[in-house]
């Protein structure tokens, strides 16, 4: 009888300190997945960061190309008009001399 209670003692402690190291286990295996899920996922975060910022870095280049280019055209556009304004005034010159000459 007495290893009857013996038995049922060493059932009934051992059971949920089974049970609790099963959990236990269970909890620490969730634990490492959601670790490793959630490095991954920072990891692609921090690399979507990182060619967010050489994107920005690309424009920020490419602003300052525009930039430049658009400096260069305004010259070229200041020179066109003094061009144009030379040659509106030849052309003016000429045709008052044109109009001087008589036709047959």
């Amino acid at each position: 009888m007495i290893w009857i209670a013996v038995a049922f003692l060493l059932v009934a402690v051992l059971g949920p300190l089974g049970f609790a190291a099963v959990r236990a286990w269970r909890l620490w295996r969730t634990f490492r997945a959601v670790e490793r899920r959630a490095s991954k996922a920072i990891g692609r975060v921090t690399d979507t960061a990182e060619e967010a910022e050489r994107h920005a870095v690309a424009l920020t280049g490419n602003a300052e190309r525009l930039a430049t280019a658009t400096a260069r055209l305004q010259g070229s556009l200041a020179q066109l008009a003094v061009l144009r304004t030379a040659f509106a005034e030849g052309r003016s010159a000429f045709s008052s001399v044109r109009g001087t000459v008589p036709r047959k």
